[in-house]
């Protein structure tokens, strides 16, 4: 009976042993197997750069001065003055001559209300002819000089603006230059080429005088 007890626990012992190997068998053959389809096709996060990244802004235009800009008044001394169409032409010359001393790099500061009333009362060349006086208005507006033109036409044949720039703090005439415009009054390119030269001119200088006031 002893004996019969023995074998029964003894085979008791070997079912557990072989219950417990498979057991640990089936967990290692889980922690080794391959991953499943569905397993593979979940994506693994990748950093990648934005394909739609905002271009980078352009650097600005170093500034070369901070100059007030007086409108180009006509000084029309024909026998039929001051006809629409040269007007318009002159207007279209002031707006390209400012936008191009922009682009290059010049600060543009606004026209002050007591220049512009000189400008309205007195007549096209006053403030030409009185740099001081144009000068001494600009004293605390921040400008560095002061650009005084005036688009003579002494026939009809052409027009020239003519300009000065002068320096505020000492009211000296720094610079003068002029351009001559010919052609159709309706031909706004030869307009805006000619304001495109005289403003290349100036900025010319600016930067001549701004590397002189740094040495």
């Amino acid at each position: 009976m002893k004996s019969l007890i023995l074998k029964v626990i003894f085979l008791l012992s070997l079912t557990g042993l072989v219950t417990l190997t498979a057991c640990a068998g089936s967990t290692t053959t889980k922690l080794i197997v391959a991953p499943t389809a569905a397993e593979s096709a979940i994506a693994v996060p990748v950093a990648i750069e934005p394909t739609n990244a905002e271009p980078a802004v352009p650097t600005a235009t170093a500034s070369i001065g901070k100059v007030m800009v007086l409108y180009f008044p006509l000084n029309d001394l024909t026998d039929l003055p001051n006809p629409p169409e040269e007007l318009a032409r002159i207007a279209h010359f002031n707006v390209a001559f400012k936008q191009k001393l922009a682009a290059d790099g010049v600060e543009i500061v606004p026209v002050n209300d007591k220049i512009k009333a000189i400008a309205v009362t007195q007549s096209a060349t006053y403030l030409f002819d009185h740099t001081d006086i144009a000068a001494s208005l600009a004293e605390g507006s921040g400008a560095d000089y002061i650009i005084i033109g005036v688009a003579m036409k002494p026939t009809y044949l052409f027009v020239y603006p003519r300009l000065l720039l002068v320096d505020v703090k000492t009211k000296q005439k720094v610079f003068t230059n002029y351009v001559q415009m010919e052609g159709s009054w309706l031909d706004n390119h030869t307009t805006a080429s000619s304001a495109n030269r005289l403003a290349d001119k100036v900025s010319a200088e600016l930067k001549k005088l701004a590397g002189q006031a740094m040495r």
